[in-house]
């Protein structure tokens, strides 16, 4: 009936988590100076920070 979401899971270095961080945030900031919603792009961010 419910279907469990597949997780992943990434082993990054120190400079390819930095390099996740910087794309995802240049990302989030084209979304929102084009109005659009970046909600996803948050809660990505909030798993990358979290870890």
């Amino acid at each position: 009936m419910f279907k469990q979401e597949k997780k992943v899971y990434l082993k990054l270095t120190g400079a390819e988590y930095r390099l996740v961080r910087k794309y995802l945030l240049d990302w989030w900031n084209k979304l929102t100076a084009q109005g659009r919603d970046a909600a996803p792009v948050n809660e990505l961010l909030a798993k990358l920070i979290a870890c």
